[in-house]
C-alpha cells in the first residue's frame, strides 16, 4: 500500500521512532555546516561580512545568491545530498500540507527545487 509522506512521518512518530516536533537549532548539524561553508565561500569570492550576508539573504533571497545554490541543478544535487534533513524540515513547517500550486511549482522537479529553497532558508534562519 502506498502512503502519503505526511502519514508515513506521523505513523513513525506514533510508533516511537524519533521525530521532529520543532525546528531545533541544535539539530541538522551536517546541513548547517554545509550551508555555512557555502556562505563563507560566497563571502570569500565577493567580500562582505557573514552576519550582514545572512541578514541580506533573509530579507531578499531572490537577489542574494549563495555559491553552489544558484541554478536548479545545484539545488537538486543539494537536495539529494541532504534529502532526509530537508524532508524533515519541510514536514515540520507544514510545507507538504500546502498544494504545489501555492509554491508556484507545476511539476515534481520544480516542487523539489522550491522545497529545497524553502528548507535552505529555514536552515539559514538557524545560523
Amino acid at each position: 500500500m502506498i502512503k502519503k509522506y505526511l502519514n508515513f512521518i506521523n505513523e513513525a512518530d506514533e510508533t516511537g521512532t524519533e521525530g521532529i516536533k520543532s525546528l531545533n537549532p541544535s539539530n541538522y548539524t551536517e546541513i548547517k555546516d554545509e550551508i555555512k561553508s557555502m556562505i563563507e565561500k560566497t563571502i570569500d569570492k565577493s567580500g562582505g561580512e557573514y552576519k550582514t550576508f545572512i541578514e541580506s539573504f533573509e530579507k531578499n533571497p531572490e537577489d542574494v545568491k549563495v555559491e553552489g545554490f544558484i541554478n536548479d541543478a545545484d539545488i537538486y544535487e543539494f537536495y539529494l545530498k541532504f534529502r532526509n534533513d530537508i524532508d524533515e524540515i519541510l514536514n515540520n513547517i507544514k510545507f507538504f500540507d500546502e498544494s504545489p500550486v501555492t509554491s508556484n511549482a507545476y511539476g515534481l522537479y520544480e516542487y523539489t527545487i522550491k522545497g529545497s529553497e524553502k528548507a535552505f532558508m529555514e536552515v539559514v534562519k538557524m545560523l
